[in-house]
């Protein structure tokens, strides 16, 4: 078995780059939640709205990126998406009432629509990127490279604190949100000329084009990865929406706060990159594929939920810190090798349909997560109840993990379907694509 070519890691890393940028432009509303509730006058119920709308889109999406993706070139697709969630980005520095054919229109709801269009643009970056690491790289490699791209979402929101929170205090939440979203599209040149000589053939069998969402809803391993994914999901995208505001309300400011506030994200990419390569060793050393990443996964949840649960129950504000900083390590082990669980569960041909209706219902967790969030702090002006559900949601993520997923193998595709099996690689580095 020959080693991927310098074209799959250049891509790789293109790709990795790309979802840090993702997560800076989605995390960007957290660091300026203070200031948009100052000067927009809203309440956190509101906030926790804002939040969640990100995930409305981003879900609901989910089901219309697989179907791109089983019929377009997956590059010219990501790099669209990618254009229409800067644009979105950068936008919301112009946020403001406005006027249409004489209907005024809040701030809060021009806020929300702009989120709403950040979703519809970055719910391709999964599926797509699942596609290309499958496409790319073997059974033995695929932890390595998604931790790779899991750490470009840990940076991403660690690196968008550090920058994003330095950058409001000098020209403001406008200017921070124009500014990010103005640089981040120095990315999508470099991606097009890195790429042009590449042709991702996206659906390269009849069978990816025939398998419907609902034979893969069938599977019993789809529900197991499936809810386990909605656990680690609803711990996510607490740490996302909520992690600087609680930082904040915690008593830090100025670079205590920065550093505070991006340090959890720094530990999950450190516990995300190692994990990856240690699983990945291990089943180069002989270790079942999905047997290693299951017990990884049901790890890193269970230290993820104890963590928050302990934190639920102390006074203590440092070694609530403390814990928060546990839970966000254990959470590193989980999201390294999930989404290499579902590659692995599902095989190439089907990874961008699986990926995207596994994304779909764990990403509706991250919208709940978002609102209970909010709606829990309005009412107790505490995030040990917020916790508390965290840990919950996170134990039964465990529990379908470990008992809902089969991990003798993949799962066996109906093969009636299947038609002509084209080639599904670079024709510029044929003789480097490796078979699945």
């Amino acid at each position: 078995m020959s080693a991927p070519s310098k074209t799959c890691w250049r891509v790789l890393y293109l790709l990795t780059f790309a979802m840090g940028i993702s997560f800076v432009d989605r995390g960007t509303l957290s660091i300026a939640l203070v200031s948009i509730k100052r000067e927009l006058h809203l309440d956190e119920s509101q906030l926790g709205v804002l939040g969640s709308a990100f995930f409305m889109t981003y879900t609901v999406m989910q089901l219309v990126a697989g179907k791109l993706l089983a019929r377009m070139n997956a590059i010219t697709l990501y790099a669209a998406a990618f254009l229409v969630w800067s644009c979105a980005t950068a936008f919301t520095g112009f946020t403001r009432d406005v006027h249409v054919f004489g209907v005024s229109i809040s701030s809060f709801y021009v806020l929300f629509g702009l989120r709403l269009l950040l979703g519809c643009g970055e719910s391709i970056s999964y599926p797509a990127t699942a596609v290309l690491i499958t496409g790319l790289f073997p059974e033995g490699l695929r932890g390595t490279a998604n931790s790779l791209i899991d750490a470009g979402s840990k940076i991403g929101p660690a690196l968008g604190i550090m920058l994003g929170t330095t950058v409001l205090l000098v020209i403001g939440w406008r200017g921070m949100f124009l500014w990010l979203g103005l640089l981040s599209l120095l990315w999508l040149p470099v991606w097009l000329m890195s790429t042009r000589s590449l042709d991702v053939v996206v659906a390269p069998s009849t069978f990816s084009r025939s398998l419907g969402y609902r034979q893969i809803a069938s599977q019993g391993s789809f529900w197991g990865a499936t809810v386990g994914h909605i656990g680690g999901n609803y711990a996510w995208s607490l740490f996302v929406v909520w992690l600087p505001y609680y930082v904040e309300h915690a008593g830090f400011s100025g670079k205590r706060l920065v550093w505070m506030s991006s340090m959890p994200f720094w530990l999950l990419t450190v516990a995300s990159v190692g994990s990856g390569y240690l699983s990945d060793r291990l089943i180069r050393l002989g270790s079942l594929p999905i047997r290693v990443r299951k017990a990884t996964v049901c790890i890193g949840s269970i230290g993820c939920a104890a963590c928050l649960l302990a934190a639920s129950q102390v006074s203590s504000i440092v070694l609530r810190l403390v814990l928060v900083l546990g839970a966000s390590f254990c959470l590193g082990l989980f999201s390294s090798n999930n989404w290499a669980l579902a590659q692995a569960l599902s095989g190439e041909e089907a990874a961008a349909k699986w990926t995207s209706l596994q994304n779909l219902f764990a990403n509706a967790s991250a919208t709940l997560a978002a609102w209970i969030t909010g709606v829990v702090l309005s009412r107790t002006s505490s995030f040990s109840a917020a916790f508390l559900i965290a840990s919950t949601v996170l134990l039964i993520g465990a529990a379908a993990y470990w008992f809902g997923i089969d991990d003798r193998g993949p799962v066996v595709w109906e093969q009636e379907c299947i038609g002509e099996v084209s080639d599904a690689c670079l024709r510029d580095t044929r003789s480097a694509r490796l078979e699945s």
